[in-house]
């Protein structure tokens, strides 16, 4: 592993904002019982936001992350994927009782459809000032589209969008969390920011491939809350392999936190389940030596540190 070159960063405390929290929650359903993976029920977000207003969060839309005069003090950003018929009948009403500025990414594809909402909906939501962004057409994985697909996912939806509600969107989330250094190129030519599935701290300078914490059921706790809320990202992190998607599996990576490592303690799993490491401390790199292949399907690295505060850094691979 001594030829990994470390040529991407992908994480990047560079100012004082970086010492405040201001992080990203993300939301599928709303109180679709039958659906726990991808679903929260009513009395969960409500105490996930009597918490954040308790605590002294301020909301801020996620287009406001990109503005650094926003970051002043803790924020949190709440997002919502997908547009299912729930978000308009059960989420948005609590948020609004909430006050909370929410952020939608909308796949075109389905709108309209069983459970989805349809297009007067979407405008209601607008003008009840939801921000609604891009989350391609077909809601396809990005990884395995070519270069002309994921242009067309781009192109297509961001015309139907501002055909039906007279917007364009300079936001985008990849479905899934899934992409490609392929995808991050295309996306960045079409979007000021472009969002994962995968759990981290947020930092304004990770710019194409933004972690936010999802929550549902399973993973909506308070203590999770607490956490999400809270975290922070460490000063300067970089991965090898940099591109999220392998097209075949492989057992070594490893991570330049460009600071003392010995403290920082990383959790890696798939499919499968989790993985025992063997991890060597090289000069401040973290080498690391999977016990096993990754299955096919998403690999996620995240890496904490305790140090006045929790530090955390998360990745997400697409493995073939």
């Amino acid at each position: 592993m001594s030829n990994f070159t470390f040529p991407i960063s992908t994480s990047y405390a560079t100012s004082v904002n970086d010492t405040i929290p201001n992080n990203i929650l993300m939301y599928h359903r709303f109180g679709e019982n039958k659906y726990p993976s991808t679903n929260i029920r009513e009395e969960q977000l409500v105490s996930h936001l009597e918490y954040l207003k308790d605590q002294g969060f301020y909301f801020i839309f996620a287009r406001d992350l990109l503005f650094e005069d926003k970051l002043q003090k803790k924020t949190i950003s709440i997002t919502v994927d997908d547009a299912y018929l729930s978000f308009f009948e059960v989420g948005l009403p609590i948020f609004e009782k909430y006050e909370i500025p929410v952020t939608l990414f909308l796949n075109t594809e389905n709108v309209g459809g069983q459970n989805y909402m349809n297009w007067t909906q979407l405008k209601s939501v607008l003008s009840r000032g939801v921000d609604i962004q891009n989350h391609t057409h077909s809601h396809s994985s990005l990884s395995i589209l070519s270069e002309i697909e994921i242009v067309n996912e781009i192109e297509k939806s961001q015309d139907l969008i501002f055909e039906n509600l007279g917007i364009t969107p300079n936001l985008f989330a990849y479905p899934f969390g899934e992409n490609s250094t392929i995808a991050q190129k295309v996306v960045s030519q079409y979007f000021d920011a472009a969002f994962g599935q995968h759990s981290g701290a947020f930092s304004i300078n990770q710019k194409y491939f933004i972690p936010r914490f999802p929550l549902n059921e399973n993973y909506g706790s308070i203590n999770r809350i607490k956490d999400a809320s809270s975290v922070l990202p460490f000063n300067n992190v970089l991965i090898e392999p940099g591109n999220p998607y392998q097209s075949e599996p492989i057992s070594r990576y490893a991570l330049d936190f460009n600071e003392d490592s010995s403290n920082i303690n990383c959790f890696i799993s798939d499919f499968q389940g989790s993985f025992n490491p063997t991890i060597t401390n090289l000069n401040n790199k973290l080498l690391v030596e999977l016990n096993r292949l990754p299955v096919k399907g998403r690999l996620r690295f995240n890496c904490t540190k305790v140090n006045n505060g929790i530090f955390w850094f998360g990745y997400q691979y697409l493995v073939n």
